[in-house]
């Protein structure tokens, strides 16, 4: 999308890349990503791509970790706080990643804005310009300013934080950049259709149905736990343990984005980055509880408890020498070396390379059935000679659409909705998935189709009513 943006000098207004879909109106909402990662792409390939996304990731939690910092006077809530959420982090590498780093930032301001340390205030209209052009998640922004702001409302009873109340100059002053942020979002080239899109993407049904990050992280995968129950548990346990009253924006914080985070995968990111400064303001607190509850004896005077000081020449060894390890570490993991000295592939072992290789060679015509997760590389590698049966923008195909779909992998066999959508070929995944293994073997066994290709990862067929 972002190499004919550039190269055309204007933004497609309808789909021009599936068959099935073809003329239907599309918004791009992320233009703006579509053009830098092209362009990423175009100066270094894949691992610049990597490189980059890295980059934005590690700069998506520095001002996290600065809130931890700031929200506790000792060291290692701040750390443990940090690393949580490092390692629950999810890393792909998609137009998103932009949203977490302006997210980001705009928690960090928020946050100065609210202990009084410094006013930023003026720059989240102006951030908000960048982030409605870069990434459909630009709401979260206005969710989160709103959050501050209506929590003023919240009786003091509930706030036992003093330096954390808003007086009335603040909630003012934040009511007018909220209004801002707001004629922000419509600095972009649909203007106020712009929220349509963002509705329409966000109660798809078959978007609910197909697409994992739009629905509930699963406590049964490593990925759900990770994402979400781990630290919402680690959470959850830090606030029920403390004895001060939870401060009302932690707290409104604390409950709108968990609720957003179980609603589904994508929004867990938001919860997460969230979490760690509040975890790390909260969690002192909850381990004196729990130090007071178990009251172990003490054997050995207090006195000679206490560590001798450490010199600060050893810390700056220490630190020297972690850094050298993570950069080194950092340079054996680099897509330059994995790929060069390792013969590591960044493109997925499942991607159907192989099966676009030959379609390519062939120089194939005809409609593809295939699976949606193959769609989005077909169009990558194939387009615009062959265009895709179905891909990962779900919401543009319709439900209709959707039904027929999940219709053609039951029973490829289906010769009124081959018809339908004229298709020529079928290309599947051998992934051991159930029902996938399932049509390959219909399709083996059937009259109807031949098989053309086949690899270690897929297989094509064509069918034979319309071979000539």
């Amino acid at each position: 999308m972002g190499e004919i943006i550039l190269k055309t000098g204007s933004i497609p207004r309808v789909d021009i890349f599936s068959f099935v879909a073809a003329g239907k109106e599309f918004i791009v909402q992320n233009w703006l990503s579509e053009i830098i990662l092209y362009l990423v792409y175009r100066m270094g390939g894949f691992p610049l791509l990597v490189f980059l996304n890295t980059l934005l990731l590690v700069a998506a939690l520095l001002p996290v970790y600065y809130l931890c910092r700031k929200a506790s006077e000792r060291f290692w809530p701040s750390i443990f706080s940090a690393v949580l959420i490092t390692v629950c982090m999810p890393c792909n590498l998609r137009p998103q990643v932009f949203s977490f780093i302006l997210f980001s930032i705009y928690y960090w301001i928020l946050e100065d804005y609210r202990f009084q340390r410094r006013d930023r205030l003026w720059l989240l209209p102006v951030l908000m310009i960048f982030w409605v052009n870069l990434h459909g998640a630009f709401v979260m922004g206005l969710v989160l300013a709103a959050v501050y702001l209506f929590s003023w409302f919240v009786p003091a009873a509930f706030d036992r934080l003093d330096d954390a109340k808003f007086d009335k100059n603040q909630f003012t002053r934040l009511t007018i950049i909220l209004a801002l942020c707001v004629l922000a979002t419509l600095a972009n080239p649909e203007v106020g259709r712009i929220y349509r899109y963002v509705w329409t993407v966000l109660r798809d049904p078959s978007s609910q149905q197909l697409v994992v990050e739009w629905q509930p992280p699963r406590i049964g995968s490593i990925q759900g736990v990770f994402l979400f129950y781990l630290p919402f548990l680690v959470g959850t346990i830090t606030l029920i343990l403390t004895r001060r009253r939870v401060n009302r924006v932690d707290l409104a914080l604390y409950l709108l984005f968990s609720i957003l985070g179980f609603s589904a995968s994508r929004n867990s990111v938001y919860f997460l980055l969230v979490l760690a400064p509040i975890i790390s303001r909260y969690i002192p607190m909850a381990a004196k509880t729990v130090a007071d509850l178990s009251n172990p004896p003490q054997f050995v005077p207090i006195d000679q408890q206490q560590p001798h000081p450490i010199p600060a020449r050893h810390y700056a060894f220490v630190n020297a020498l972690l850094a050298f390890a993570a950069f080194a570490l950092v340079g054996i993991h680099s897509p330059w070396i994995q790929s060069r000295f390792y013969g590591k592939s960044l493109i997925d072992p499942q991607t159907p390379v192989g099966a676009m290789n030959y379609i390519e060679h062939e120089s194939l015509t005809g409609n593809i059935l295939h699976p949606q997760i193959y769609g989005d590389y077909l169009i990558w590698r194939l387009w615009p000679k062959q265009r895709s049966f179905f891909d990962g923008r779900v919401h543009l195909f319709g439900e209709a659409f959707v039904r027929d779909y999940q219709r053609m992998l039951d029973d490829p066999c289906r010769q009124d909705l081959l018809e339908k959508y004229q298709i020529r070929y079928m290309l599947l995944s051998k992934e051991e998935d159930g029902r996938g293994n399932g049509v390959v073997q219909i399709a083996r066994s059937s009259q109807l189709w031949m098989k053309v290709y086949e690899d270690s990862n897929s297989i094509m067929f064509e069918r034979r009513s319309v071979i000539h």
